[in-house]
């Protein structure tokens, strides 16, 4: 009889084991939900030169900057640091012009005739041409003005510039299928 008892505690004590071992084996933890292509996500984040000037940041406007991951409205570096990023994460890059706005040309000026212009229009170096595109209304400086044609500056005011972030991911809202 005590040998019966012996066999079938030692059963317990070795399925006990089983259980616990497995318990241990699995991950118990909530997933990590992280940012990836198509999801809307909110970030907070302050932009600034290497000499610390700050150029934009979510404080300035208010509130965090929304966009889609991968949908093309955040240059391609801020974009890729999004990216992976789990809620509450931080993270500092420095983007190169290449990753950032691009390079500076003189192949994104654009001569306009003057004729072009609304009647009575008055032409200054600096002075602001608006432009509405596609893609929204832009604002570009006259560079150049002569007789008949105004030259502006198409080129964005942070091409050719290092910049950098300082980002956290606030939210993500997964992309529904």
């Amino acid at each position: 009889m005590k040998n019966d008892v012996l066999i079938k505690m030692t059963g317990l004590l070795c399925l006990l084991c089983i259980c616990i071992c497995a318990a241990g084996c699995t991950d118990q933890s909530p997933s990590t939900q992280v940012a990836t292509a198509g999801d809307t996500v909110q970030v907070n984040y302050k932009g600034y030169f290497d000499n610390g000037e700050v150029f934009d940041s979510s404080d300035i406007h208010g509130k965090p900057l929304e966009f889609v991951v991968g949908g093309g409205r955040v240059v391609t570096g801020f974009n890729a640091a999004v990216e992976g990023l789990a809620i509450g994460e931080k993270i500092t890059v420095r983007l190169s012009p290449d990753q950032a706005y691009g390079e500076w040309t003189e192949k994104n000026f654009m001569m306009i005739n003057k004729s072009d212009f609304p009647e009575n229009s008055t032409f200054e170096i600096n002075q602001s041409v608006y432009l509405s595109t596609p893609q929204g209304s832009f604002v570009f400086p006259m560079i150049a003005i002569d007789e008949s044609t105004v030259t502006i500056d198409t080129n964005h005011h942070l091409a050719g510039k290092t910049l950098n972030f300082d980002i956290e991911l606030v939210s993500i809202s997964p992309t529904t299928i």
